[in-house]
């Protein structure tokens, strides 16, 4: 059952792809574009969250024949449509989860207070970092001649890419937006599906619980979870985790819970990627 609700998460994603290839005239199958997803959870399970699987959905994206204009689009419009989920479950919280918003302002806030030298130092530093880049010769100075025609070109092809991309979100705002309007319900129900996991953990413990509350306080974690610098946001994700369920699992099942979650959550939909890349010997696997 719950590998079932985890693989509705590819399959949204990949329905999501075929969707918006369609819209930009460059249909993808489906088989294409679950093989994206897959490798974009991958990417997305050992980087930063607030990386995520980005920069491996772009260059698959190219690679299967989108520009690199087009290809940037699709990366930025997957984050533009987490952005706009985020901002609706952050004012939903609001209203309906105040406690749990509070528990983590008020932890953020004890850790800039513990460590705010760290924290401004970290931030000097970048500043004289900028301030000496500002002032010393531009990146293209440092490059030896003969790579700068590489170079040149590069920088063109780039530049191309962005105004390729910027017109096709222009082009978005005029006569995509039915795409949206079906595109981010399925998004909605992929991030249900994998909140799921957890309603499935507390039934079978025979834990009492508010169905609402448990997808909310989910989605709280993942939103603070993008500023969680680790790779999958280890160690930040069973911290939030504790500290809004504690008064809510019992003390004794709340290690058992938040392992048996995080397990599935994160390690689970890790290895499963790599043995599917494996054992259908994806050619992009590479």
């Amino acid at each position: 059952m719950i590998l079932f609700f985890l693989s509705l998460n590819w399959i949204g994603h990949a329905f999501r792809i075929v969707l918006w290839t369609r819209y930009l005239k460059k249909q993808f199958s489906f088989k294409q574009a679950l093989k994206i997803a897959i490798y974009t959870e991958l990417g997305a399970a050992v980087t930063p969250t607030l990386i995520g699987g980005g920069p491996i959905k772009l260059g698959l994206l190219i690679r299967n024949g989108l520009s690199t204009g087009k290809a940037g689009f699709l990366t930025l419009l997957s984050g533009f449509e987490d952005f706009v989920m985020y901002l609706l479950v952050f004012l939903i919280s609001c209203i309906h989860a105040k406690k749990s918003i509070g528990r983590i302002l008020n932890s953020i806030g004890q850790t800039i207070k513990s460590n705010w030298m760290l924290i401004l130092g970290v931030i000097v530093t970048i500043v004289i970092i900028r301030l000496i880049l500002i002032k010393t010769k531009t990146p293209i100075g440092y490059i030896p001649a003969k790579y700068k025609p590489a170079w040149n070109n590069f920088k063109n092809e780039m530049l191309g890419g962005w105004q390729e991309m910027l017109s096709t979100f222009k082009q978005l705002s005029k006569d995509g937006w039915s795409y949206f309007f079906v595109s981010f319900p399925v998004l909605i129900l992929q991030w249900m599906s994998k909140f799921t996991v957890l309603v499935i953990l507390l039934y079978a413990l025979g834990i009492s619980f508010k169905p609402f509350e448990i997808y909310i306080q989910q989605w709280i974690v993942y939103l603070t979870m993008i500023f969680v610098p680790t790779p999958g946001a280890t160690g930040g994700a069973e911290a939030t985790f504790f500290l809004l369920f504690e008064g809510e699992i019992p003390k004794d099942l709340l290690p058992l819970v938040v392992s048996t979650w995080r397990f599935f959550m994160y390690y689970l939909m890790l290895f499963a990627s790599v043995f599917i890349i494996q054992f259908f010997r994806f050619k992009d696997h590479e």
